[in-house]
């Protein structure tokens, strides 16, 4: 595994994790985790692994992170979901950020980086041939909100969008249905967002003229491969590395997509170098075990002890505490970090965004804050 201490590199990646059991959705993790992702979207996570899905992430080294479950409203017996989670702070966005049915199939976020604030959106689009009317929705949806002038420097939209059908050496879209109106709503997203800054990533690093794909249809013996699995990103964000990583296609019925990015204006102001936790396979273990266990000292919510006084300036003032801390390079003990407390939000927070403005030391505490409150 690569261990990226300092760069100017941020990576992506997105799985269909096929509503994997609790053990597999572990197994999956562990493998992608050696990858280094800075941010991974995830889809169809399952109803038995989204009853815990924070606490088996943070055991896998992602500190912030958020499920499409939290926001059910309309659906609440769905069986599967969307996830983010990232090595960095992110804000989650209202699911009537796309106003489409089943609305737990998409998940938005707004993430603070080392490269300034990025917009991100991960979505499952279901399958035409048993959700013929609700795709074309969903398109339709996706499109609505993201087809904008002027958009985020910023963004990207990625997930499982069961299309296109099939893609021409010279790059020419085919998309599924069998009336205008169907195609229209398809080609709203695969092809045109092109317009709105929001371009297939995976094409722009390696262009076309290959047989990439990410999932295999299978009919009377016969096998259709499909590239389903998407990253559409800003220019900004400048995509520099792309890759369908089919040493995992044992772990689910689709293969992760990972993206690298170079953001063009490198490094936010305030921040100096990216610091990224790693993760190591337990010891006595070997990379190869197909029962990873889990972190010893896992960051448990159980112990949240931010409610200490919450309406006062205490939790304010504990939480610079914490920053300030970081700033001058004092260590935390193991203690204080396996428990969440405001000390420790700030000092975890001081550590990733380091000597940064006052407005974005507030900004990043309110958001702690709003993270409790609701």
């Amino acid at each position: 595994m690569s261990n990226r201490t300092s760069d100017n590199q941020l990576k992506l990646i997105t799985w269909n994790l096929e509503r994997a059991s609790i053990t597999r959705f572990k197994n999956q993790l562990e493998s992608i985790q050696k990858r280094s992702p800075d941010i991974i979207a995830l889809q169809e996570v399952g109803v038995k692994a989204s009853r815990q899905p924070h606490q088996i992430l943070r055991e896998h080294g992602f500190e912030y992170t958020a499920h499409s479950h939290d926001l059910r409203f309309d659906d609440p017996g769905n069986s599967s979901g969307c996830a983010f989670a990232s090595r960095w702070p992110f804000r989650v966005l209202p699911p009537e950020t796309f106003e489409m049915p089943y609305k737990h199939q998409a998940l938005s976020a707004e993430f603070f980086t080392p490269f300034g604030r990025m917009e991100g959106h991960t979505v499952h689009v279901l399958p035409g041939s048993q959700f013929g009317e609700e795709k074309t929705e969903m398109f339709d949806a996706i499109y609505e909100r993201l087809a904008q002038e002027n958009p985020p420097d910023y963004r990207f939209l990625c997930g499982d969008f069961n299309s296109p059908k099939e893609e021409s050496y010279d790059g020419e879209v085919t998309v599924w249905g069998s009336d205008e109106d169907w195609i229209s709503s398809e080609r709203s997203v695969m092809v045109d967002l092109a317009d709105y800054d929001l371009t297939d990533a995976y094409r722009d690093v390696n262009g076309y003229g290959d047989d990439a794909y990410s999932w295999v249809a299978k009919n009377r013996g016969n096998e259709f491969p499909r590239r389903f699995d998407h990253v559409f990103a800003s220019e900004q964000l400048n995509a520099t590395e792309a890759a369908y990583l089919h040493e995992y296609d044992d772990l689910s019925d689709h293969t992760p997509l990972e993206v690298v990015f170079t953001p063009k204006d490198g490094l936010h102001e305030d921040a100096d170098e990216i610091e990224r936790s790693t993760y190591t396979s337990p010891a006595g273990e070997s990379e190869d075990s197909s029962t990873p266990s889990t972190s010893q000292n896992p960051l448990d919510y159980d112990e949240d002890v931010r409610m200490d006084d919450p309406d006062a300036n205490y939790r304010r003032g504990r939480f610079k505490v914490g920053w300030n801390k970081a700033i001058d390079g004092d260590g935390m003990d193991d203690e204080v970090l396996n428990q969440l407390t405001w000390e420790n939000l700030g000092w975890r927070l001081g550590k990733l965004f380091g000597e940064t403005s006052e407005e974005l030391q507030e900004e990043l505490y309110e958001w702690c804050v709003k993270q409790q409150t609701e």
